[in-house]
């Protein structure tokens, strides 16, 4: 593996483990604090957070020569990817939208949240039909 490469994984992997451990931190304290909520709030809150994030981040990172590549893998696809992976869902769909790709994008959503949805139904199946 190339050096530049290696940092750009090191880069990832911490930033990653950083996001896992504040998303961690957020869903304890929100439990500690809330145990009988209905709602799953902290993931709500972090995936919104997480959007958030990106798309500031999207915006104005392209236009400032000095954060490189090293800083945008640890920040973008390491903390936001250990945050949460709703980031990238986020921004990927807006993108669509702006290129122009509105039925894409439409068809990327009802894949993504139907096909996520059916495919976490199918998985508890699946596992309770093998540990019946």
């Amino acid at each position: 593996m190339k050096s530049e490469m290696f940092r750009h994984a090191l880069a990832t992997i911490l930033g990653g483990g950083l996001g896992s451990l504040v998303r961690f931190g957020v869903g304890a304290w929100t439990l500690h604090h809330y145990p009988n909520l209905r709602i799953p709030w902290a993931t709500l809150g972090v995936n919104w957070a997480g959007c958030l994030l990106i798309g500031l981040i999207y915006g104005w990172v392209p236009d400032r020569w000095f954060l490189g590549f090293h800083l945008r893998y640890f920040v973008i696809t390491g903390f936001l990817g250990g945050f949460t992976t709703f980031s990238a869902f986020g921004i990927e769909t807006a993108l669509l939208f702006r290129k122009g790709d509105d039925l894409l994008a439409w068809v990327y959503i009802g894949a993504s949240v139907a096909g996520g949805l059916l495919l976490a139904w199918a998985g508890m199946r699946i596992s309770t039909l093998f540990s019946s």
